[in-house]
C-alpha cells in the first residue's frame, strides 16, 4: 500500500531532508521518519519526499510517500508514527495514495516562506530559530525587485552547486513581501517581513538566493531595476548578495493534481 504523508518540522536539529550516506551519518528528517516505518513495519522503509530541504530549514507541509505492507492498512498512521517521532517532527495527516503517486515528480507547484526580522534592539526568543537577523530593510525597494521574479527565467544566478538538473529554468507563479503585525508582550518594533514565493519548482537553495536578492535591495546594494539583468548573467557569482541563511526559510505547501 502506497501511503502519502503530510510532515511538518523544525529543521534546527537536523542536516536537512535527505539520508547522508556516512559511516557516522547525522540525524535527518528522512531518517527519522524511516527509523518510525521500520519499528512499525518490521523492515526497511524507504520515505521519499517532495523536496530535499537543506540542513536547518523548517517545513509547515512536506509531503512523503512510502509503500507500507497492506496487512497495515488499517492501521492510523499519523498517531502510530507521531509516537515514535521526535516532537519537533509530526505527521499532521496520513491517507491511502494511488500505486504510483510521487511526493517528487506529480508536485505542480511548491510555496515556500522566508522571514526577516529587522529590529536591532531584541530578538523575541522564540522567533531566533526561524528568522534572518539582519536589521532595517527598505520595503520598498524589495518590493520593488518582486515583478523582475515572476514568470518563466533561468534561474540559474539564483542557484548554488550541488545539484545536477536538467534544465536551470523555472517558473515563478507568486513572489509576495507582508510586513507582519507586532509581536504581542514586546516593546515597540520593527515589523518582521515574510516573502512569500510559489513556482512550478526550485533550484538548489534558489529560494534563499531570492531572500538574499531582496535583502541586498533592501539595504540599498542592488538597484531593483538590476535583477534582470543579474538573472541575464545565469552565474550565481555575478550576483553581489549572500545566500540567505537556512533558518528563515521553511516549505509551506506542495499542490498536485
Amino acid at each position: 500500500m502506497r501511503l502519502k504523508l503530510l510532515v511538518a518540522y523544525v529543521g534546527t536539529r537536523y542536516s536537512g531532508w535527505q539520508i547522508q550516506e556516512k559511516p557516522s551519518p547525522p540525524p535527518t528528517i528522512q531518517g527519522e521518519l524511516e527509523a518510525a516505518l521500520r519499528t512499525i513495519c518490521g523492515h526497511n522503509v524507504r520515505a521519499h519526499g517532495s523536496g530535499r530541504t537543506d540542513s536547518g530549514v523548517h517545513a509547515h507541509g512536506q509531503v512523503v510517500h512510502c509503500d507500507v505492507p497492506d496487512t497495515r492498512a488499517g492501521l492510523d498512521w499519523r498517531n502510530s508514527l507521531n509516537a515514535i517521532l521526535p516532537r519537533d517532527i509530526r505527521v499532521l495527516h496520513a491517507q491511502r495514495a494511488a500505486p504510483d503517486f510521487h511526493a517528487r515528480k506529480d508536485a505542480l507547484r511548491k510555496t515556500y516562506a522566508y522571514q526577516f526580522w529587522q529590529e536591532q534592539t531584541f530578538m523575541p526568543p522564540h522567533l531566533t530559530p526561524f528568522v534572518w537577523k539582519c536589521g532595517p530593510l527598505n520595503v520598498h525597494a524589495m518590493r520593488a525587485a518582486l515583478p523582475h521574479l515572476l514568470g518563466q527565467h533561468n534561474f540559474a544566478a539564483m542557484r548554488n552547486v550541488g545539484t545536477d538538473v536538467d534544465s536551470t529554468e523555472r517558473t515563478v507563479l507568486q513572489a509576495e513581501l507582508e510586513a507582519m503585525p507586532p509581536c504581542e508582550f514586546y516593546p515597540p518594533h520593527a515589523p518582521m517581513l515574510r516573502f512569500m514565493v510559489t513556482a512550478d519548482g526550485f533550484l538548489k537553495q534558489m529560494v534563499r538566493n531570492m531572500a538574499g536578492l531582496l535583502v541586498a535591495c533592501g539595504q540599498g546594494k542592488i538597484d531593483p531595476q538590476n535583477v534582470p539583468a543579474l538573472l541575464e548573467t545565469c552565474d550565481r557569482r555575478a550576483v553581489p548578495a549572500v545566500t540567505a541563511p537556512p533558518q528563515g526559510l521553511a516549505l509551506v505547501s506542495v499542490v498536485y493534481p
